[in-house]
């Protein structure tokens, strides 16, 4: 039987796949580029030594002085490397994360449940503008909420190969009861809810009402 992460767990776990190993493969290049640099500046040192062993009497040269700003550039250039490492193992390691999870904790959470539909409503964090109005474009911004006081998102998902929340949203009516398909579980650490897959029965929509596009969609106060 799958058992979600609690929220402290999912948090280490994605912050690990999307921070510590990026933040890592960024440190052993910049190690890397420093021991070069380093190999480098000895290189130069030595050769001048080396190009020949004959003395001059009378021309002595005075020691060659490295310039000052070296180390500064140095410096600089190590931690360019790093930053610029750092975004591109985010820019790898994240859609490898995003497969690790679907497959280690999405995937083996898919469940069925039978749910009475109380209503939808905007998802929290569609941001309203200085007059408290919010637009409401697509099924994916809604959630829906059950008679149990539950919430479920509706999101596409390619890995589900789920494009289709406008009919899902039309088959969900309020009042209606319905055995649903979802996957994913309430994390309280990225204020996440269950996402809706599909419908897969009809238990009882006496008294059900279809959707309302013009309650739901188009501009909003915010609640």
């Amino acid at each position: 039987m799958f058992i979600a992460p609690s929220w402290l767990e999912g948090l280490l776990i994605q912050a690990g796949m999307y921070i510590v190993i990026p933040l890592i493969i960024a440190a052993v290049v910049a190690i890397v580029k420093w021991k070069k640099l380093k190999d480098r500046e000895t290189h130069h040192k030595e050769s001048p030594h080396k190009k020949s062993h004959h003395k001059e009497p009378h021309h002595k040269k005075p020691p060659h002085k490295e310039p000052h700003h070296r180390g500064t550039n140095h410096r600089g250039s190590i931690f360019i490397t790093f930053i610029l490492a750092f975004i591109a193992a985010i820019i790898v390691i994240y859609p490898l994360g995003c497969v690790y999870w679907f497959y280690a904790y999405e995937e083996p959470s898919v469940q069925e449940k039978i749910i009475t539909v109380q209503g939808w409503e905007p998802k929290a964090g569609i941001i309203a503008d200085e007059y408290g109005r919010i637009v409401i474009d697509n099924a994916n911004e809604l959630m829906l909420v059950t008679t149990s006081n539950e919430g479920f998102f509706n999101n596409e998902n390619f890995l589900f190969q789920k494009f289709n929340t406008r009919d899902i949203f039309n088959q969900l009516k309020v009042g209606g009861t319905y055995k649903i398909k979802y996957y994913g579980w309430r994390n309280g650490y990225n204020s996440g809810f269950p996402n809706i897959l599909s419908v897969e029965q009809v238990i009882n929509e006496t008294n059900a009402t279809n959707n309302d596009y013009s309650k739901y969609f188009g501009t909003k106060l915010a609640n």
